[in-house]
């Protein structure tokens, strides 16, 4: 099935096939099943297709093909443990398969969708390293977004909250993450598995660069990309999305090491204009909450980078307390002893800790606070470099809810987490996302210039042998990009 015909496609997954009793096993998970809209106890029915090289999975009967080529098989199900929901799975394994599908090999999981129809087609994964299938998507018009990286989607939601942006593709390798950007963007097209296994990719204006940073930043392994290398997959994807500016953030230990500075080597015949790396403060920007990131934009057009204005903080911004973001007194929450965590501490210098010499001064912290410590992926441990509320005696302590971080983090309302999530998980997905304030603004900025595109007398085009890179550094200074 080409990806050109009228149903649309909504859903890819990439994994390896697994066995049952030594023969091939279909296994769709929850993902893609509740994205096929299959429910547990419903007949749902399969085809092979072995000229094709596919196994088609849908909610009605065929209306061609060899009977003998077709079985039914009922979609079963699984307890969530969170929810307490029963989730639909299809499992099935069969000796025919394997003139489709091969155990250990890597098979594509396409799901199509057409009001109540469905069609699931597992085939061997279709990967070309120069070239890339895309698509075109129908846009409200607005500027298409595509994600790369995209977490559980709440840097998405900040482009998207602005009313200047459509998503139209989020790339995601984590299963609960790909789950909570289908249950936010159920219109857009997802792809979860590898990033180096993507090789669809829809058009867009502008894409979303957030590569993970736990290989760059200082709480990380500090292996700086060198083992795992996603760059060159980001670019392939980037290349073949054509958007006309790309926008990173990271930590800014990230923009100094060879990954990135091969990502703009890639990039730059395309991208011959650079904006950044950025280091800008979450708090200079009104959060209660300490945020330091960098952030570079790549640009088609010179005109473009020219235009755009690099968020500054405002300089009259009100510094807002603590308890503005706290739940209602009337919450009941989990209070932990003050006395038992600073003797935990205090023992550290005595084995030696690296952790022993932390600073506690924004540790601990009252109603009353206007600034706290960056809200880390592992803010549920217990760790100086956190920031917990005290109780009015000052002797329990307590973590922020997710509640209290949605308003911290500027979440949008509309922005939601998945029921079959563990609470832990949903912590670690926040502590993993951006500053909505800092992201907002520079979201903004990125549609101004599409506006200003849209008045602008049309320039004469250059020839690519005309084009030299450029960069405009964080003092605004223009300059020839080396690399």
């Amino acid at each position: 099935m080409s990806v050109k015909e009228n149903i649309k496609l909504i859903l890819q997954k990439v994994y390896q096939i697994s066995r049952k009793k030594e023969t091939p096993r279909i296994w769709l998970q929850h993902l893609v099943c509740e994205a096929s809209g299959f429910v547990p106890g419903q007949e749902i029915y399969i085809k092979l297709n072995e000229e094709d090289k596919e196994i088609l999975i849908q909610n009605r009967e065929f209306e061609e093909g060899d009977s003998e080529s077709i079985h039914q098989v009922h979609v079963s199900s699984r307890i969530n443990k969170v929810s307490g929901e029963a989730r639909p799975l299809v499992d099935s394994a069969r000796d025919s398969y394997a003139s489709v599908i091969s155990v250990q090999d890597k098979v594509e999981i396409c799901v199509y969708s057409l009001g109540g129809y469905s069609r699931v087609v597992v085939r061997p994964l279709r990967f070309k390293l120069f070239n890339t299938e895309t698509f075109e998507t129908p846009s409200d018009e607005r500027i298409r977004l595509l994600s790369i990286a995209a977490g559980a989607g709440i840097g998405t939601s900040y482009f998207r909250s602005t009313q200047y942006f459509t998503p139209v593709q989020e790339i995601e390798m984590d299963e609960d993450s790909a789950e909570n950007l289908k249950l936010n963007y159920p219109n857009s097209f997802l792809f979860h598995g590898d990033l180096r296994d993507c090789n669809v990719v829809s058009k867009a204006d502008v894409a979303l660069v957030t590569l993970p940073c736990n290989e760059h930043s200082s709480l990380g392994d500090g292996n700086q990309g060198v083992f795992i290398n996603l760059t060159l997959a980001a670019a392939k994807i980037i290349k073949a999305a054509e958007p006309r500016i790309v926008f990173f953030e990271n930590v800014p230990a990230f923009y100094k090491t060879r990954a990135f500075t091969d990502l703009q080597a890639l990039l730059i015949r395309d991208y011959p204009y650079w904006i950044g790396p950025v280091k800008l403060e979450s708090h200079d920007f009104g959060s209660i909450a300490k945020r330091e990131r960098s952030y570079s934009l790549a640009f088609r057009y010179q005109e473009d980078m020219m235009k755009f204005r690099v968020p500054s903080p405002p300089s009259k911004v009100r510094r807002k307390k603590l308890k503005e973001f706290l739940d209602s007194k009337e919450t009941e929450h989990e209070w932990k002893s003050l006395e038992k965590w600073l003797a935990s501490f205090n023992s550290k210098a005595d084995k030696n800790n690296a952790w022993a010499n932390r600073s506690t001064d924004l540790t601990f912290v009252d109603e009353n606070a206007t600034m706290i410590q960056c809200i880390p992926k592992r803010y549920r441990s217990h760790c100086a470099s956190n920031t917990y509320v005290m109780n009015p005696d000052k002797q329990q302590w307590r973590f922020l809810t997710v509640t209290e971080l949605r308003r911290i983090f500027g979440i949008p309302d509309d922005f939601k987490f998945s029921i079959h999530t563990p609470l832990w998980r949903i912590y670690e997905q926040i502590g993993q996302s951006a500053c909505g304030r800092v992201f907002r603004a520079f979201a903004n900025e990125i549609a101004a210039v599409f506006f200003e595109a849209m008045l602008r007398v049309p320039s004469p085009e250059k020839k690519d042998e005309d084009v030299l890179p450029f960069e405009l550094d964080a003092d605004g200074q223009l300059q020839l990009l080396m690399i």
